[in-house]
């Protein structure tokens, strides 16, 4: 009779091992359910050069869990020798939230080539129901689909 309790608790044993396993494999359960944190996400996503001017295409991303009513960013143009070109106002209207929007501005007498960096300085204007008004830059993300860096 030892013999046979002996081998039911080593199957106990192995069962609670294999649970664990698949437990821990498969991660935990509420992942999938998980909210990401509020967010606004600027992609610079295209630089073309027109005749005398330099357009800058930015794909924007409102997850801040409101509409924007009205949102613009003070912008340094930094040269590709490292120093500002220009500070120049970019304003992105309104943004749906959870919907992605394309904005472009063009850039009188300016030459992408000799954009090295564009930094997002600070929001001038950012305004949604429930907004304090500095998540527009505390909750910004960014990044670049060209060769020119963009911080923020």
């Amino acid at each position: 009779m030892k013999q046979a309790g002996r081998h039911s608790h080593v199957g106990q044993v192995r069962a609670a091992m294999s649970l664990a396993c698949v437990l821990a494999l498969s991660g935990p359960a509420f992942s999938k359910d998980e909210v990401p944190a509020p967010h606004l996400s600027l992609e610079l996503n295209a630089m073309q050069q027109l005749e005398g001017a330099c357009r800058i295409v930015f794909l924007a991303d409102n997850r801040l869990g409101t509409d924007l009513e009205a949102l613009s960013y003070e912008t340094v143009l930094i040269d590709t020798d490292g120093v500002v070109d220009r500070l120049t106002l970019f304003d992105f209207q309104s943004l749906p939230e959870g919907r992605m929007r394309v904005r472009q501005f063009d850039l009188e007498n300016a030459q992408c080539g000799r954009i090295g960096r564009v930094l997002i300085n600070g929001a001038a204007a950012c305004k949604g129901e429930g907004l304090a008004g500095d998540e527009c830059i505390d909750k910004l993300t960014v990044s670049s689909k060209t060769g020119t860096e963009i911080a923020g």
